[in-house]
């Protein structure tokens, strides 16, 4: 199996130095490694040069944004998978693809576990859906940065849609899992740290993914648009996300359970039903 890593990165140079020098410290070689530089003018491109014989090609050169220069990695790509891990991201050791090379990989789409990093500097580890479906799959979206994809998918299913700046790997991962139906494969590895100092865990972008994820929820699924996006807005709203927590905990969840009903009654009692 040989792995194609794909890096974009833009005017990150000390992101992408950081992500060059996990791959560089992989104890697995076999790998290519596809950096699309978006033209950056802060010394990024001195960065992959340094890294010059861990590099199997890259370009730097204006594009239209991440998804496009995802794809042009995609295209470079001759790997059996491709693995996505932009600038500012990197692997948790050294072990990461000597790890995945033991397992007996057999799906289209894998995914293992991501660690998210905190302003605070710790981090939660996000497991993938063991089983994704429409609705996990609106809740929580495969993480790019912990997910190997078949290079071939990509010809049948289609490359990133780049009218998205936030969804296109969510519009991807419900073409790819729910529309084509193509395999899927969960491993239990911690792939890669994820930085949230990125566009999609920036606050004032919510707006912005929200429109999106209605479009592609439209695009997709249009006759279930509508209970779709209150399904994934309240997900992930703090009710939903309290409700996920709680639920991890059974005894206070049922105590939490037992409390919300009393206060229910309480309320019928007065004002009726």
């Amino acid at each position: 199996m040989k792995i194609s890593v794909v890096t974009v990165n833009l005017n990150n140079s000390d992101g992408l130095e950081q992500t060059l020098k996990s791959l560089a410290s992989q104890s697995y070689n076999e790998f290519e490694l596809i950096v699309i530089d978006g033209g950056s003018l802060d010394g990024s491109v001195d960065v992959i040069k340094n890294f010059g014989s861990l590099v199997t090609y890259w370009v730097s050169e204006k594009d239209k944004g991440t998804y496009h220069a995802m794809n042009k990695g995609i295209l470079a790509s001759k790997g059996e998978y491709c693995f996505f891990l932009n600038s500012g991201d990197s692997l948790t050791g050294a072990n990461v693809f000597e790890n995945i090379s033991k397992e007996s990989l057999w799906a289209d789409i894998v995914s293992g576990n991501v660690l998210k990093i905190r302003e605070n500097g710790k981090y939660r580890k996000i497991v993938p859906h063991e089983k994704p479906s429409l609705l996990k799959l609106c809740a929580h979206s495969l993480p790019h940065q912990a997910t190997l994809i078949k290079r071939d998918l990509f010809d049948e299913v289609g490359c990133y849609d780049e009218t998205f700046k936030i969804v296109s790997d969510f519009d991807f991962f419900l073409k790819a899992l729910v529309i084509h139906k193509k395999s899927y494969q969960r491993v239990d590895i911690d792939f890669s740290f994820f930085n949230l100092a990125g566009i999609s865990s920036n606050r004032k972008y919510f707006p912005l993914a929200k429109e999106e994820s209605f479009r592609c929820l439209q695009n997709n699924f249009p006759d279930m648009v509508d209970d779709l996006m209150d399904y994934r807005y309240f997900y992930t709203s703090n009710i939903g996300q309290t409700i996920q927590l709680l639920k991890k905990n059974k005894k206070l969840y049922q105590k939490t359970d037992k409390f919300l009903g009393w206060l229910v009654n309480f309320k019928k009692s007065i004002v009726g039903k």
